[in-house]
């Protein structure tokens, strides 16, 4: 099960238990006790079970959860109340109660906005496109003698087939000019805002190398980063991918990529696009992964 779906089963069971202290609170008299102990045997066990839940969830999704999401969960589960369980205490049933429903209402409100947040959907539908554009390479014949021809004649048409490949999936790819200003990637020209608000769901900064040796891709990445960071024109608000660039790596056969570099507010991430692929097996073999 992927985070994204466990995360809406945790949700709903949240709802439930705010439903069900709604339905607690509001079905008593104003002065009236709480003899049946619900507030104990229910409401705080199933608070309680929650945490449980949720610390399951962070230790199991740690690796893929985007660092925010991480972070919000982490902050929750080491609020010392909750971490040492003094909200289970009985000396105060009442105050413990509505600490807990109020906590997990506070959190699952900040989870749903951050992972609602565009960024985060942005770098969903650009990091697909990128995937759906090694596997057109390895399953569509036509589609791989394009990218062949295109890698043999110039960078330049690797950058334009990859920017229309983008597009498709509404991923409006750019580079950044000379002055730090946008250049289309297809047209060679500053794009019009007007027309990426109006038709892009992502705007992204890539820079695209051809990489015809192993012993040629430090360098090519050093040279696409330091491209990239002459970018500085003002981000476009909803639709730019602000803390991301990509540094696209196209070669006749896979290559492993070094990790993502992050530098102060930015994460590089580095995407290899192979233009003529072995079968996978083949490429474990030559990669050494067996």
């Amino acid at each position: 099960m992927n985070w994204q779906i466990e995360w809406q089963a945790l949700s709903a069971r949240i709802k439930g238990l705010l439903d069900a202290a709604s339905f607690f609170y509001g079905s008593r008299g104003l002065d009236s006790g709480d003899s049946c102990e619900v507030q104990r045997f229910i409401l705080l066990r199933e608070g309680e079970k929650i945490f449980d839940n949720l610390n399951a969830f962070s230790n199991k999704h740690k690796s893929v959860l985007p660092d925010i999401a991480s972070g919000c969960v982490n902050d929750f589960l080491n609020i010392d109340k909750l971490k040492d369980r003094s909200y289970f205490k009985l000396d105060n049933v009442k105050g413990n109660t509505q600490f807990v429903l109020t906590s997990l209402a506070a959190l699952q409100s900040e989870f749903e906005y951050i992972i609602a947040d565009t960024q985060f959907v942005t770098k969903r539908i650009t990091e697909r496109a990128f995937l759906h554009l090694q596997r057109c390479i390895v399953a569509d014949e036509d589609f791989r003698k394009k990218w062949n021809n295109a890698f043999k004649n110039h960078e330049t048409k690797c950058e334009k087939l990859g920017a229309l490949h983008l597009l498709s999936h509404g991923v409006w790819a750019f580079k950044a000019d000379a002055t730090g200003g946008r250049t289309d990637l297809i047209l060679n020209e500053p794009p019009k805002t007007s027309e990426i608000e109006r038709t892009a769901d992502a705007l992204v900064l890539t820079e695209w190398k051809r990489v015809k040796a192993r012993d040629k891709l430090d360098n090519k990445i050093k040279e696409a980063q330091k491209q990239t960071e002459i970018y500085n024109t003002d981000v476009l608000g909803g639709v730019e991918l602000r803390d991301y660039r990509y540094l696209v790596m196209v070669s006749k056969k896979r290559m492993i990529m070094p990790d993502d570099r992050v530098i102060g507010s930015v994460k590089y991430k580095h995407i290899n696009i192979a233009v003529d692929p072995d079968s996978p097996s083949r490429d474990a073999k030559k990669l050494g992964y067996s």
